[in-house]
C-alpha cells in the first residue's frame, strides 16, 4: 500500500511540475503549427486591382457533346503586384484556367472557362447557367465570380435513345 501511494505522489509530483508558472501567455506568442509552415503573405504594401472585360458571357446556342471557351481578361489597374490563388468551378462540366505569374500593375491576366456540354441538352433547348469563383492574392478584392450560359440543344441521336428509353 505504502508503495501505490509514493508511486501516486510521484505521478502528480511530475504532472504539477509540468504547469504553468502562474505567467499568463498572450495569444499572440502561441505559435499556430499552420501558419508557420505556411506564412500568410505580407500585404501591407500597394494592392492589385483585378478590371475584368467582362463577368457574364452567353455562349447562346450550343449542341450537347461540344466544348465551348470563353477568356474573362483583366487588366491589374492597381499599384501593386496580384496573384490568381485558386479558380474554381461550381460544377465537374467546367474546367477553368488562369495565369500562373503574378500581375504586375498595368499589366493583364486571364481565366478561362471550358465548359463541356455533353449530356446537359435537351430537344427544346436546356439553358446552363455555370460560375468559376475566382480567388486573389495581394488584390483590392478578395475573389469574383465569373458567369456563363449556354442553351444546349440534344443532338438527334440523344433524342432517338431517349425516345427508345422512355416509351
Amino acid at each position: 500500500m505504502l508503495m501505490r501511494f509514493a508511486f501516486l505522489l510521484s505521478g502528480v509530483i511530475a504532472l504539477a511540475s509540468c504547469g504553468s508558472d502562474g505567467r499568463k501567455i498572450a495569444a499572440d506568442n502561441i505559435e499556430n503549427p499552420a501558419t508557420a509552415e505556411n506564412p500568410k503573405p505580407e500585404n501591407s504594401g500597394p494592392k492589385g486591382n483585378p478590371v475584368f472585360d467582362d463577368t457574364v458571357f452567353n455562349f447562346k446556342k450550343v449542341t450537347s457533346g461540344m466544348q465551348v471557351q470563353h477568356r474573362y481578361k483583366f487588366k491589374n489597374t492597381g499599384k501593386g503586384d496580384l496573384l490568381i490563388r485558386n479558380a474554381q468551378a461550381a460544377c465537374g462540366c467546367t474546367t477553368p484556367g488562369w495565369t500562373k505569374d503574378v500581375v504586375p500593375p498595368g499589366g493583364e491576366g486571364y481565366v478561362d472557362a471550358t465548359f463541356n456540354s455533353t449530356g446537359r441538352g435537351s430537344k427544346e433547348g436546356l439553358e446552363n447557367e455555370k460560375t468559376i469563383t475566382v480567388e486573389f492574392d495581394n488584390s483590392s478584392i478578395g475573389s469574383v465570380v465569373l458567369k456563363f450560359k449556354a442553351t444546349v440543344f440534344s443532338t438527334p441521336e440523344e433524342d432517338q435513345e431517349y425516345e427508345q428509353n422512355n416509351h
